[in-house]
């Protein structure tokens, strides 16, 4: 399995942070690996496309699909790059208040396909390096 499992305790209402990650249209103001996020409305099948840009790598563009979302708590998505077969990923934003204004938000992305195999050493470290600078650009964003 081909997964990157980063978490980040933030000291605000998970409300304020759900706010802030279904904003996708300021997305380019403050998010340091998912520059911009089309789409038109936030429900399940709904789809959409993403620029990602990982550290030490071009950007790149992809097209997703909501599949889940239970509101203020997880948002999850199917991504592809330019082929499902090549390589697909599905990404979780979750989101758990720990005590009263401080949540544990968790990054999360499982992928398939023909690529991660081949390029798991590449991929791994930069898209990890991603999370983490998505993570931390959220919480200094929201706790400002």
């Amino acid at each position: 399995m081909y997964k990157i499992y980063t978490s980040i305790e933030i000291e605000a209402k998970k409300e304020d942070l759900w706010n802030c990650l279904v904003d996708f249209h300021s997305y380019s103001a403050w998010n340091p690996f998912l520059r911009k996020i089309g789409i038109k409305n936030l429900r399940p099948h709904e789809s959409f496309w993403l620029l990602v840009q990982a550290p030490a790598s071009l950007p790149v563009i992809m097209k997703g699909m909501i599949l889940s979302i239970e509101p203020q708590s997880l948002l999850v998505w199917r991504c592809h790059l330019i082929h499902p077969l090549l390589l697909t990923g599905i990404h979780k934003l979750e989101l758990t208040e720990t005590v009263p204004c401080h949540t544990l938000f968790v990054h999360t992305e499982q992928f398939q396909g023909i690529l991660p195999p081949l390029l798991w050493t590449m991929i791994k470290p930069r898209v990890y390096k991603g999370f983490e600078s998505m993570n931390k650009a959220l919480k200094q964003k929201i706790e400002k």
